[in-house]
């Protein structure tokens, strides 16, 4: 054990008291002998080493100095003293040594082993915070287990947004459903100044106050803002708010929520909100209005052919813009799948087998493009990124080879007959890229 610190004080009044007992018991049992010096036993390197060894070299000193001291009186004239008081001072000097090593040692151990209960400690609540993170992570999931996929699938498949009322009443609907967004509302927005109330969702006024902070906030840098971004947080009465921005820019209408639960209330859940809404309102536009949003965006298009003014390769086009601004603005990325053929048989079955896939969703869009004499088949695979579309992009491939070896043995045949070689056998050509790289496919497939 560990001597525990006291004052050098306090030590040395305790040595030199024990010092005197030690003489007083010694004169008691000899008057002539008080130390004990002429017995078989030396009980000075005992009393010695026990002091040394306890309290350190310095009291060892003090108390050899005590009976330096008491031998002047006691053993007065006596040589023989002198040289058994100078063997024990040697003892004392290594007894201290002895002492000083083991308490350094000790000393040592006492530090790693403070070290190692603080780091214990801290692994201990690292791993509990963890825990916490996990939990609270796992039950944020469990609560709204939608993904975006799901979300907007639901909403498109199931609901008319013939007008601005119903699309914004299915919005509401679907964020209360997935995301527990028990109040909000959607507001239409002209000049940077809301204008009525589109739909609203809780129990909410219908009336917004125009110079509330976060409304102000949001009207004024067109991004989506929650609670976190204000400096004064007091001059709010909403926690979250979203605009839609149309091709000019200007904010058309504008998502207010004022209350979703604590659990919900995070970064994923938000974003998931901001996105979802975007997107649907933007599915309203289109539907709405087609013919002015493709007159807008058919300078960003790259395909010129008159049989691309086909109103699914129009929207399909749309929906690539559209999913290329939300991979901009959100960081979400869409895959095209891309089939690339010469052979008007594989064309045709290929197209086949596409209209008529089950792996396909909702959301999943397919076109088939002619340019020259290339036939380009492509499937849009939104909000899906590569990882998560890697095995259905395996099923389809496989499918395909398996197409293209029936086929294979028909169209070397009917080469052939017309003198032809193995040589010009064009198999396909697959590969799928981001929404962002649809035009360099399409400059690849030579079609502007």
């Amino acid at each position: 054990m560990t001597l525990k610190k006291q004052s050098p004080l306090l030590q040395a009044f305790e040595v030199i008291i024990f010092t005197l007992l030690i003489g007083s018991i010694g004169y008691y049992i000899e008057p002539s002998d008080p130390l004990l010096v002429n017995s078989n036993f030396s009980f000075m390197i005992l009393w010695l080493a026990i002091v040394t060894l306890f309290y350190g070299i310095n009291m060892g000193l003090i108390m050899w100095i005590s009976f330096a001291i008491m031998s002047f009186v006691s053993y007065s004239g006596d040589a023989f003293f002198a040289s058994i008081l100078l063997e024990n001072l040697f003892f004392v000097f290594l007894f201290g040594l002895f002492f000083s090593n083991l308490h350094d040692e000790m000393d040592k151990h006492k530090i790693k082993n403070k070290y190692l209960q603080l780091r214990l400690k801290e692994l201990t609540n690292a791993f509990f915070t963890l825990k916490i993170s996990h939990d609270k992570l796992e039950s944020i999931y469990i609560i709204q287990p939608a993904s975006f996929r799901f979300v907007i699938s639901e909403i498109l498949e199931s609901s008319s947004h013939n007008t601005p009322e119903q699309s914004a009443e299915n919005t509401l609907k679907v964020l209360k459903k997935f995301f527990a967004v028990n109040s909000a509302m959607i507001f239409r927005v002209k000049g940077s100044h809301i204008q009525e109330c589109y739909a609203s969702v809780g129990t909410i006024s219908r009336e917004v106050n125009q110079q509330d902070k976060l409304i102000e906030d949001v009207l004024t840098h067109k991004k989506a803002m929650y609670l976190g971004d204000l400096e004064d947080k007091e001059q709010t009465s909403y926690i979250y708010a979203v605009p839609f921005l149309d091709q000019r820019n200007h904010i058309v209408a504008i998502l207010i929520v004022k209350e979703i639960p604590f659990l919900n209330y995070n970064q994923d859940t938000l974003l998931k909100i901001s996105v979802v809404f975007n997107y649907i309102w933007t599915e309203y536009k289109k539907r709405h209005s087609i013919d002015k949003i493709r007159g807008k965006e058919n300078q960003a298009l790259s395909l010129k052919n008159e049989k691309h003014e086909r109103q699914d390769i129009v929207d399909f086009k749309l929906e690539v813009i559209r999913l290329s601004n939300i991979l901009k603005d959100y960081n979400i990325d869409s895959r095209i799948y891309s089939i690339y053929t010469k052979s008007k048989y594989l064309d045709k079955e290929i197209e086949d087998f596409l209209y008529e896939n089950e792996l396909f969703e909702v959301l999943d869009q397919y076109i088939s493009i002619k340019c020259g004499n290339q036939y380009i088949h492509l499937v849009l695979f939104p909000l899906v990124s590569s990882p998560t579309l890697h095995q259905r992009i395996n099923d389809i491939d496989k499918a395909l080879e398996n197409i293209e070896n029936q086929l294979r043995v028909t169209m070397l045949e009917e080469g052939l007959q017309n003198h032809l070689s193995k040589k010009n056998y064009a198999g396909l050509r697959k590969k799928h890229i981001s929404v962002k790289n649809f035009n360099n496919l399409m400059k690849e497939y030579t079609c502007e």
